[in-house]
């Protein structure tokens, strides 16, 4: 089995981790790019929090077609929607925008 480097960055690595419940955040197994984290034990509660956390951090608003299990299914699903919002979030600045 080949290693995937992670491509997020610690910020995501903490949220992912801290919507987890206790026992996945002590587990010794690492967020990794596959990681399942409805196995882990991430609720509906949870992912709603740690969706609010993202939008907040990231400064992107999910839009409703992303909030499926599929999106919350994996750190790496997750990462691609949320790199997908952030890069559409840069090609709608203009140059003034980007000024603010």
């Amino acid at each position: 089995m080949t290693h995937v480097p992670c491509p997020w960055d610690e910020q995501f690595a903490r949220l992912v981790t801290a919507a987890l419940p206790a026992a996945a955040r002590h587990d010794a197994a690492p967020l990794t790019v596959d990681y399942d984290l409805s196995q882990a034990g991430l609720e509906s509660m949870a992912t709603v929090e740690l969706l609010i956390r993202l939008e907040t951090a990231y400064g992107v608003r999910f839009p409703e077609h992303l909030l499926t299990g599929g999106t919350f299914a994996t750190p790496g699903d997750l990462w691609e929607a949320l790199q997908s919002l952030r890069e559409d979030a840069k090609d709608t600045e203009g140059p003034t925008d980007a000024r603010r």
